[in-house]
């Protein structure tokens, strides 16, 4: 590909990447915490010919275009409100670039930008997959780990066909952080094309991927190897709210290149994401998944394997969404949790997307998360099954807290009676609100921010 081609992409993506995961699909669930999920973009397939600023391509021959539309089906517009084009459709050859595979990206011998030892092939989503669509996950990660922009034989999927397995390149596979959301049918974008600047911000991703690796392997159990990256993940992060393309707050350069002297600026698919490049550097089995709230609004959250179970991880929702950060805010309300506590209650539309046709996506079924004995308050014995258990364990988590400097104090009962006996004294008894905040004289104020489908009483305190 000529070089100017390569400059005419990146300067087109300023205009017409379209981020999977947005800022306004990244909604409150409450008013502490973030969620969000994948709207993959569905375009006919076109040409590989890109037009420049003028119009032109790349060889300064005159080529048909169509108006770019987003994810919702609306014309995506410049900064001088002008519509966004790009080359017409056209019916390009399968195997155009010289491979005898049923699907085949345009530098089949180029080395990868970044050399990677994930095996891909052994992602449970890539096991669902069939043989076809395999080979077209397999021909759209290679495309992207050498950057090329065109994945032959692609022309004659579905906006449907494509979107699932796009879709699932680009939540499965972390590592690609330079690959941009928005896609066409057979053709990809990207945030950053030159390989020098890549390999430079890996040595950024390395520096605390490397620390964090270290003190996980330190650790003797899948739990705590976890809890490490949780917490990581948790107080080195602060919800981002631009949709700017480029600006990586999807991606696992927003999540480590700060490393522990700043906050990452991320989305909900960066916290995801992030969780699982950690697991996969420790060899823990790890997954992407995407779904919305009650209110339709798109998350992201990870499904883990540990002890043999998968369980549910969701570190964006254990991070409080602040306008200015806490970084000794730490709570595990969704650490390890079994499907039962949250599908259809907190998480919804379990790995589906919706087209602009209406029709719906799903990436792949995932794995039942039915085990308990993994989760946060299961294994540390902090769950009460009568009243004054939990009153003192909660008085003794706010002294705790207050002792620690820390401003969450969270238990979990075993039965909504109890929950709803204690919310109920929380919001109307002025006497036992006085009492849990008597039990520490630095405490000034404790704010409820229980979560009603886990059965988690939570306490936010004010100093």
């Amino acid at each position: 590909m000529k070089k100017r081609t390569l400059k005419t992409i990146a300067a087109a993506l300023a205009m017409i990447s379209i981020l999977t995961f947005t800022a306004a699909g990244c909604g409150n669930k409450t008013d502490d915490s973030e969620e969000f999920v994948t709207n993959v973009i569905t375009q006919a397939s076109d040409g590989e010919a890109q037009t420049d600023k003028n119009g032109e391509t790349s060889d300064d021959e005159p080529q048909a275009t169509e108006t770019v539309l987003d994810a919702e089906g609306n014309v995506v517009t410049d900064a001088q409100g002008e519509p966004v084009t790009q080359p017409a459709a056209t019916t390009a050859p399968i195997n155009e670039g010289g491979s005898d595979d049923l699907f085949a990206d345009m530098t089949t011998n180029a080395a990868p930008v970044v050399d990677t030892t994930v095996d891909s092939s052994t992602r449970y989503a890539y096991s669902t997959l069939t043989d076809n669509e395999k080979a077209l996950y397999d021909a759209i990660l290679s495309a992207a780990s050498k950057m090329s922009t065109r994945i032959f034989g692609a022309q004659n999927l579905s906006s449907a066909e494509w979107t699932k397995v796009f879709g699932m390149v680009y939540n499965q596979e972390p590592q690609l952080f330079w690959l941009n959301g928005r896609s066409v049918v057979g053709r990809l974008y990207y945030n950053e094309i030159d390989p020098e600047k890549i390999a430079s911000m890996q040595k950024e991703i390395d520096a605390t991927v490397d620390a964090l690796v270290k003190e996980a392997n330190s650790k003797s159990t899948t739990f705590d190897k976890l809890k490490v990256f949780h917490d990581y993940l948790v107080l080195n992060s602060t919800f981002e709210k631009s949709d700017e393309a480029g600006n990586y707050n999807q991606t696992i350069y927003n999540a480590f290149s700060g490393g522990t002297s700043k906050q990452g600026n991320i989305q909900c698919a960066g916290y995801a994401k992030g969780m699982q490049y950690l697991c996969d550097k420790v060899g823990i089995d790890c997954m992407v998944i995407t779904g919305t709230n009650e209110k339709g609004t798109s998350h992201a959250w990870n499904k883990v394997k540990v002890e043999g179970e998968w369980y549910n991880l969701d570190a964006t929702w254990d991070d409080p969404i602040l306008s200015t950060p806490i970084t000794n805010y730490l709570r595990y309300t969704f650490f390890l949790v079994p499907d039962e506590w949250i599908n259809e209650k907190t998480h919804f539309n379990i790995n589906t997307v919706t087209l602009n046709s209406g029709d719906k996506v799903t990436y792949y079924e995932p794995p039942k998360a039915t085990a308990t004995a993994q989760n946060y308050f299961v294994k540390n014995g902090y769950v009460y099954d009568n009243r004054a258990d939990a009153d003192k364990a909660l008085k003794a988590e706010l002294e705790k807290a207050a002792s620690e400097g820390t401003v969450v104090a969270h238990i979990m009962v075993s039965s909504d009676s109890l929950y709803n006996e204690i919310l109920d004294a929380l919001k109307n008894d002025s006497a036992y609100r006085d009492e849990l905040k008597g039990v520490n004289s630095k405490i000034k104020k404790i704010k409820d921010s229980s979560k009603e489908s886990l059965r988690v009483i939570q306490l936010i305190i004010e100093y």
